[in-house]
């Protein structure tokens, strides 16, 4: 049987799949625990610079399995199998490396937030998404009433949420969710150029550190980002990175930076 999950390695990109093509790659407890080992694999692999997350077959992922959701409504609990799953379901904001969602089709629910916890998202035209939560009867799940404010401003994620409407990934792009539109197709293409640019040109450790700093910033003032960012330039001036950059942009060459660690 084929892994829910695929891993492929291409330079210095990993392509994560999500692989259930048969139920449009809807989203379960066992997805879930390979999904989230796969990503912390990728976070600890040195020759790992980048990382993009695609769906098998015509869609990205609509969402929870409705298997899944139908014992839900038998049991009124949670799946103790959710308990077997080391890594927390915000870990994907807690990766150090870019992280580029390819969205190929339908996306919704869980899958569409998972999107929304990588850096980038790059989608094919005419997509269709939607939150989908207030028409299932569940509150803003997955981090969503976290993200969707931070991304597009709290009155659209407000309209988006209550209204679990359905949308384009054109709309997305008007709004700001999604950073570019492409031809049916050409999402997985797309978001490999830009993935292999970023571990080709990009110091691992500045990516790392900015992201960081925006995940620590939600919760400060300027005043205390603003430190904290010459406290990190302080000891950036000390390290190869920087030795490198300059080096590199001084010499009119691209730039070896050290791997991640």
């Amino acid at each position: 049987m084929e892994e829910l999950v695929l891993y492929r390695l291409e330079g210095q990109v990993a392509v994560l799949t999500l692989n259930r093509p048969e139920r449009k790659n809807a989203w379960t407890i066992p997805l879930q625990r390979r999904y989230l080992g796969l990503l912390e694999q990728c976070d600890r692999d040195p020759a790992v610079r980048a990382i993009v997350i695609t769906g098998a077959g015509a869609a990205f992922c609509p969402g929870a399995d409705t298997a899944e959701l139908t014992v839900y409504t038998q049991t009124g609990d949670f799946n103790p199998e959710m308990a077997e799953i080391e890594q927390p379901d915000h870990y994907p904001l807690e990766v150090g490396k870019p992280m580029i969602a390819a969205i190929n089709g339908a996306c919704a629910g869980i899958g569409l937030m998972q999107t929304l916890m990588c850096d980038v998202r790059i989608a094919v035209t005419g997509a269709r998404m939607t939150t989908a939560f207030a028409r299932r009867g569940l509150p803003a799940l997955h981090g969503s009433a976290w993200l969707l404010p931070r991304l597009i401003g709290l009155s659209r994620a407000t309209e988006l949420l209550l209204s679990g409407r359905t949308f384009s990934t054109d709309e997305a792009a008007e709004l700001g969710l999604i950073h570019q539109v492409v031809p049916a197709g050409e999402a997985l293409s797309a978001a490999l150029t830009y993935a292999a640019d970023l571990a080709a040109n990009c110091s691992p450790a500045s990516i790392k550190t900015m992201k960081a700093q925006l995940r620590a910033a939600a919760g400060q003032d300027a005043a205390t980002s603003i430190a904290n960012g010459l406290e990190l330039e302080r000891r950036a001036l000390a390290s190869a990175d920087f030795a490198e950059g300059v080096r590199s942009f001084v010499e009119r060459r691209p730039a070896r930076f050290p791997a991640p660690h």
